[in-house]
């Protein structure tokens, strides 16, 4: 009897570890892995530029910040088409959540005037974004303080 049992939580655990690194296993073997990590990085630089218009007080700015980050959420989508439906399926849920935090930010940029509060839905908003990246492996993963590519010092563009 003791002997079943202690099988049957071995297996019960194995079967957990292995559910726990089927995300990473599959997106390891993205059909479209260059396009996905860009999707990935659009969607922290738009974070980003939310952040930089909650703090310059720019307000009237953060619905466009809300529509260049529905595209790259967009583009995420389209980088993970071909995927199996069960990957699909976790990455758009954890997506969809993600949007509508930065919705949330967006609708309440239209009355606010308390960047605090519009930081505090920030910061639960790249909480969200951060559930979609955990389904990647690391290296997919961007760096949300590298300055976006072909942004060189002081901004300018390397010629």
């Amino acid at each position: 009897m003791k002997t079943t049992k202690k099988i049957l939580t071995i297996l019960a655990l194995t079967g957990f570890v292995v559910a726990l690194a089927a995300p990473i296993s599959t997106a390891q073997q993205l059909k479209s892995p260059d396009d996905v990590k860009t999707a990935l990085r659009l969607l922290v630089q738009v974070s980003n530029d939310f952040k930089r218009q909650i703090t310059n007080k720019n307000f009237a700015r953060v619905p466009h910040e809300y529509m260049e980050y529905t595209e790259a959420a967009d583009a995420l989508r389209t980088g993970i088409k071909n995927e199996p439906a069960d990957f699909k399926n976790r990455v758009e849920t954890r997506l969809k959540a993600a949007v509508a935090a930065y919705q949330r930010i967006s609708d309440m940029s239209g009355s606010a005037t308390d960047p605090d509060k519009l930081m505090a839905e920030h910061a639960k908003a790249v909480t969200a974004m951060n559930a979609v990246f955990d389904l990647f492996p690391p290296d997919f993963r961007p760096d949300p303080n590298l300055p976006p590519p072909g942004r060189g010092r002081g901004g300018q563009k390397k010629q």
